[in-house]
């Protein structure tokens, strides 16, 4: 895989930083058949209408804090779903604003695919996702053009997913664009056009994200994905608003829409000193998250939980999810059982990729030997 990957970037440096990432990539991939695969869709699109409603949208803010947020146009680019598989069906996770790994799990899947051509076709995922930033960009520029852009995260060169900043660098320069790998010490809004914004201070509230902020606020940068699409999708509080089919149909969604949702998210509750008691008692139900938490940082599974801990859990904005089990393959070669989770990429409700995250522990960690991403195939 790792020769046919770098012959596939025509760039053994970018292929070599990749494969030093270890836990990245996993030497898999994912046969899904084509009933799983169209439930996983019809799931996608069920979100989609759901968020395609202003009334909703406003709900949704209004929960997560995030109101009085600017909106200069979509900002939230491509979306990643991440669902455990059950036998009724896909069942939601989180939503992710910023689905790191895209380009390099397409890298990924072609090379897979040159090594075992019985696999069939990698989708295409590049030229969609220059389609996407340039939606974003007409949305909020119109016509103007589009000359500088800038990926940026905090001290670019120590970030696990950097040589994938390089594969995005590659891809802008590719379609005529400077693009640049940035610091957020480093950006000046005039030198900068739109932003590939790979920040996990989602609300850009460090003082380190200061100028990034300033010039996002009064839209004089395009940065993609913003604070707003973030609070919008990604604060777990909102899983408990689309968990709820009667609170979608009271606020107008489509009963068709509002019962697909609610089937696919499982009931979810912030926790409160209100519930704090029964949730306990009821712990190995549950999985613990904090509403504005990323990467399964600061996560819990019940029947794990310390009396230690509960009280910071009580003191911090979370959620309670029901627990549902990821699917789990049995892999010799790393001697024994990895869970799978399966993340969908997609752009206005259109799929654009299948991955699988492979992992043993209580989350994905990328740390599993023969785990980490791997490219999901139909068959």
């Amino acid at each position: 895989m790792w020769a046919a990957l770098a012959a596939d970037l025509q760039d053994s440096g970018l292929g070599e930083g990749l494969r030093r990432r270890l836990g990245l990539l996993s030497p898999c991939a994912i046969l899904l058949p084509p009933h799983e695969v169209e439930r996983l869709e019809r799931a996608v699109r069920a979100l989609h209408g759901a968020f395609a409603d202003p009334i909703l949208v406003e709900a949704a803010l209004e929960i997560a804090r995030g109101e009085g947020l600017p909106d200069h146009g979509l900002g939230g680019w491509m979306l990643g779903f991440d669902f455990h598989l059950t036998a009724d069906g896909p069942r939601l996770i989180e939503i992710n604003t910023n689905p790191g790994g895209m380009l390099a799990v397409a890298a990924q899947a072609r090379a897979l695919a040159a090594c075992r051509p019985e696999l069939g076709e990698a989708p295409e995922v590049e030229g969609i996702a220059l389609d996407a930033f340039h939606d974003e960009w007409e949305r909020q520029r119109g016509e103007a053009p589009l000359g500088r852009v800038a990926i940026i995260d905090d001290d670019p060169p120590s970030q696990y997913l950097e040589p994938e900043f390089r594969l995005y660098q590659r891809l802008f320069q590719r379609a005529g664009y400077g693009a640049a790998i940035l610091d957020p010490g480093q950006f000046r809004p005039e030198a900068v056009d739109m932003v590939y914004n790979r920040l996990v201070d989602f609300s850009l509230n460090s003082a380190a994200h200061a100028v990034l902020a300033q010039a996002w606020r009064e839209g004089r940068t395009v940065v993609t994905p913003d604070p707003r699409a973030h609070f919008l999708y990604s604060d777990k509080r909102v899983m408990a608003l689309l968990s709820d089919e009667q609170a979608l149909r009271s606020m107008g969604v489509r009963s068709d829409i509002a019962a697909s949702v609610a089937r696919v998210v499982p009931p979810t509750v912030p926790v409160t000193a209100a519930n704090a008691e029964s949730l306990w008692a009821e712990r190995r139900r549950w999985f613990f998250k904090p509403a504005k938490g990323h990467a399964g940082k600061a996560v819990y599974r019940g029947e794990k939980l310390s009396r230690s801990t509960w009280p910071a859990i009580l003191a911090s904005p979370y959620v309670a999810q029901h627990y549902v089990p990821p699917s789990r393959l049995r892999l010799d070669h790393v001697g024994g059982e990895l869970k799978v989770d399966i993340r969908v990429n997609a752009w206005q409700g259109r799929v654009v990729q299948l991955a699988a995250r492979l992992y043993q522990g209580q989350t994905t960690n990328f740390r599993t030997p023969g785990g980490g991403f791997a490219p999901v195939f139909v068959g």
